[in-house]
């Protein structure tokens, strides 16, 4: 409990960094969100690191925002931390570095989200992606229809966020979400094939593809209502905790 809730590690041109709240399956409170963007801040400036890996510490790979916090803020912290997560998300989709995500377990609303934003993902066959902020009366925010609009299409992306589909391990595959879906336990070996070929070519056309691809990537823009239709959402929902154990 007294480690820090990301964890940042660097070897050499690789990093890694790890969400670190296994207890609440690694959903962000206001102060992991602020060691996050610390993380990102720190690591941008670091020149010598050419890959980032993302992965998630525990059985779960990031359950999204801590609604049991959410629940308790008010109007005003609410717009604040809103206007956060989605700046945040373009932040990581933006470093100067190849980003990899490792999703070792599931990964839910937001979570995902974050995961998506890398460059290139691989997956454990234990994840799952699943968007429940509908069903708890709220819209996802951290960007997210503009990632997944990007990945799959809107209508697709739509379907999933109104109906809170389950997305498997071959579904991930089959909409080239994740390049990999193995074994848990071979998970390790899957992410260091993707760091060794990445590292084994030069850094500097990985870093101008990673700058064509933006002409072409999310729409950043269209997620710039977020943070007020994340608050006025959580504004007029009825008063009280989220569904039980829900985390979005």
């Amino acid at each position: 409990m007294n480690e820090p809730s990301v964890l940042l590690e660097r070897a050499g041109r690789l990093a890694r960094i790890t969400l670190n709240r296994p207890h609440r399956r690694n959903s962000f409170d206001l102060a992991m969100l602020a060691r996050f963007e610390d993380v990102l801040h720190e690591v941008g400036r670091d020149s010598e690191v050419e890959v980032l890996v993302l992965t998630g510490a525990g059985s779960a790979f990031c359950a999204g925002t801590d609604l049991d916090e959410l629940a308790t803020l008010d109007a005003t912290t609410t717009m604040h931390v809103q206007r956060r997560t989605a700046e945040v998300v373009e932040r990581w989709y933006r470093m100067e570095q190849t980003t990899v995500t490792a999703f070792n377990g599931p990964a839910i609303g937001s979570g995902a989200v974050l995961g998506l934003a890398a460059d290139l993902r691989v997956a454990a066959d234990s994840c799952f992606f699943t968007f429940p902020e509908v069903t708890f009366g709220i819209p996802l925010t951290w960007s997210g229809m503009a990632i997944l609009a990007d990945l799959v299409g809107a209508d697709r992306a739509k379907r999933w966020l109104l109906l809170g589909d389950r997305i498997t391990p071959a579904e991930m595959l089959r909409h080239d979400l994740v390049t990999a879906a193995v074994p848990a336990d071979e998970l390790g070996a899957a992410c260091d094939a993707v760091i060794e070929r990445l590292l084994a070519v030069s850094p500097v056309g990985r870093s101008m593809t990673k700058r064509a691809a933006r002409l072409a990537g999310p729409r950043f823009e269209a997620a710039a209502n977020d943070s007020y239709l994340g608050a006025l959402s959580v504004a007029l929902r009825p008063a009280g905790a989220y569904p039980k154990g829900g985390k979005s």
